[in-house]
């Protein structure tokens, strides 16, 4: 049987730069340093405009800076790179030229991380997380030890509740099914399965509920926050493929 994590890997890094930049004929472009200063008062949005000569994108004038820079290889990033390593670009960084074909093909901003197709690579990964997790945990949680990681009691009242309803009906598994994703890493750390800080565990969880619902906050609202997305992947490829966090 396929390996799910390998699996989840493949999708997770199936997702690119392509599917993200603004390709370079729908870009807004100057074709000198003076139409490329108007554009940026015109337009309080841009970070960046792009200078094209003969066609070619060759410098960019960015916001707050007083002259062009010609386009080079720190501003560059292959039209194939999967989006979870783009995110990693980004960190020092608020924009990249995507290449292709030999050729500069698009633009990419930070900004752009907030497009629904961004979510599937974090989804994928985090479906992952929660799976393998689960089922480490799945044979140690048992009804006794709900109240050892979960500390509030009307929570613990209502996964019981449901369980007895399952059961009723014959349609249980285990404990472990019940349980939200914050709980089975919750679990997974009280049984020293996993080792996580309580803010890893809430930025696992609270991304984990970005991608997986549509009408939710942005991933990303300022560029801090591709820190954030950052962590998550490197969370989620330590507990998926080192098995060591």
């Amino acid at each position: 049987m396929t390996d799910l994590r390998e699996t989840l890997r493949r999708l997770a890094r199936s997702f690119v730069a392509r599917d993200l930049m603004v390709p370079k004929e729908d870009l807004v472009c100057s074709e000198d340093e003076r139409d490329a200063e108007q554009k940026l008062e015109a337009n309080s949005n841009f970070d960046v405009i792009p200078i094209r000569r003969a066609g070619t994108l060759v410098a960019f004038l960015e916001r707050g800076q007083s002259q062009p820079r010609t386009i080079q290889v720190q501003h560059l990033i292959g039209s194939e790179t999967p989006i979870v390593d783009l995110v990693d670009s980004f960190h020092d960084r608020s924009f990249l030229f995507v290449v292709g074909r030999q050729e500069i093909v698009g633009l990419v901003h930070f900004s752009d991380l907030n497009d629904p197709v961004v979510k599937l690579p974090y989804f994928a990964l985090l479906e992952g997380v929660e799976r393998q997790v689960a089922d480490t945990v799945g044979p140690l949680v048992l009804r006794e030890s709900l109240p050892q990681f979960i500390r509030d009691p009307k929570r613990v009242t209502q996964i019981v509740d449901k369980m007895d309803k399952l059961r009723a009906n014959k349609a249980d598994r285990d404990w472990v099914t019940i349980l939200y994703f914050r709980e089975i890493l919750e679990a997974a750390c009280y049984f020293g399965r996993l080792s996580l800080k309580v803010s890893e565990i809430e930025d696992l969880s609270a991304v984990r509920t970005l991608v997986a619902h549509a009408a939710t906050k942005e991933l990303v609202e300022t560029h801090s926050d591709v820190q954030r997305l950052r962590n998550i992947g490197s969370l989620c490829s330590r507990i998926l493929f080192v098995n060591k966090v």
